[in-house]
């Protein structure tokens, strides 16, 4: 069966429209919002590196949340003193949204301009969106980054390609499955470029903090611990049940989706959009995560829609899609209800599954090898 444009448009014209509900929400309570929450984690971000740049340890003062490697960069994303720093990390926030919309838009060429918006406007749309930009997180800058990676790799700039995966791990619980992407796929430079710049940043944060490193990894594997229960339904909540002992529950989960990660990167090899949005699932299944690090679905996401629109007709794509996204775009207060978290955990895989038997059916990329 035919899909009606009209369906198209009015389906781009919503989520648009939803993109500006949430976002000007998120942007109030960001910039002006004087609730517990309002700015909570950009708070917590700009206390970290105002310690780390009057040269203390941010873990001997108060929990730290950074890894050593994301202190001399994350001094970009708090630059202006309290409260200024607000409206300076709303600015910011909202360029990486508008340039993840752009990357989808760009993605869909070939494709009407109603259905290009209608790609664009589901990577825009996340409900867990509004939750990162209110309290000041940094998924949606990562997930950015990540975009703007993919970018330069297609245009072979393996050194820029490199280097925002780099800013990306600023993040690691969201990012490190990409820079195992880039080495999966063949990008020898730049993961070299990557690794190079987390061995010197880290070695700058260790010099400017006295800290020596084994004691600061092991403060923040200690720190990244504390956290592990505090995410949404996952494998840890499978586990437990089946009798992994509670020490175990943690790597357990992150061994079960790292393992069958690799393979899938590794059938995929070297197209790193399909190692992307392997790297996207792997990435929000390994560790605990709440909605507001969803958006980097969106490596899943995009593809997937532009399968569906492509095809122009009802299928297991737009079927993907679908579920994907009403999944996806709903308010975080459905978001935080367990049985919409539950079915997450299976449509995310089935979406995945959809994404790279359509891309083993298009023509392969050429050999990248030392990229």
């Amino acid at each position: 069966m035919p899909l009606p444009r009209a369906l198209v448009r009015a389906g781009a014209a919503g989520l648009l429209l939803l993109t500006l509900v949430y976002q000007s929400k998120g942007n109030h309570d960001l910039v002006w919002g004087t609730d517990p929450g309002s700015a909570v984690d950009l708070f917590n971000r700009d206390h970290e590196q105002a310690l780390f740049t009057g040269g203390q340890n941010p873990f001997d003062v108060s929990t730290g949340s950074q890894p050593p490697w994301g202190y001399p960069t994350g001094v970009l994303l708090t630059w202006p003193p309290w409260p200024a720093v607000r409206a300076y990390f709303a600015l910011l926030n909202l360029g990486a949204l508008l340039f993840l919309m752009w990357w989808a838009y760009r993605e869909a060429r070939g494709l009407p301009p109603d259905a290009r918006w209608l790609v664009a406007g589901a990577v825009a749309a996340f409900g867990g969106s509004v939750t990162a930009t209110e309290v000041g997180q940094v998924g949606i800058v990562v997930t950015a980054l990540l975009a703007g990676a993919l970018w330069c790799d297609e245009r072979t700039h393996p050194l820029w390609t490199g280097a925002l995966v780099a800013f990306a791990l600023i993040k690691p619980t969201v990012s490190a499955p990409f820079a195992i992407a880039l080495l999966v796929s063949g990008r020898y430079r730049a993961s070299a470029v990557a690794a190079g710049y987390g061995v010197a940043a880290s070695a700058a944060t260790w010099a400017i903090t006295g800290a020596t490193p084994w004691r600061m990894l092991g403060q923040l594997a200690r720190a990244a611990g504390g956290y592990a229960s505090e995410g949404t339904f996952g494998l840890v909540e499978i586990l437990g049940p089946l009798g992994v002992p509670d020490a175990l529950l943690n790597p357990a989960a992150a061994v079960v989706v790292t393992v069958p990660g690799l393979i899938l990167m590794w059938t995929v090899r070297p197209s790193l959009p399909a190692t992307f949005a392997v790297a996207a699932v792997w990435g929000r299944l390994w560790t605990y995560h709440k909605s507001y690090d969803d958006v980097m679905l969106a490596f899943v996401l995009v593809p997937l829609a532009i399968a569906a629109l492509r095809a122009r007709a009802v299928g297991p794509a737009l079927a993907a899609f679908a579920a994907m996204g009403l999944l996806a775009w709903v308010p975080g207060r459905v978001l935080a209800f367990e049985p919409v978290q539950i079915a997450q955990l299976v449509v995310w895989p089935c979406a995945l599954a959809v994404v790279l038997v359509d891309a083993s059916r298009r023509p392969a990329p050429a050999a990248v090898a030392l990229h």
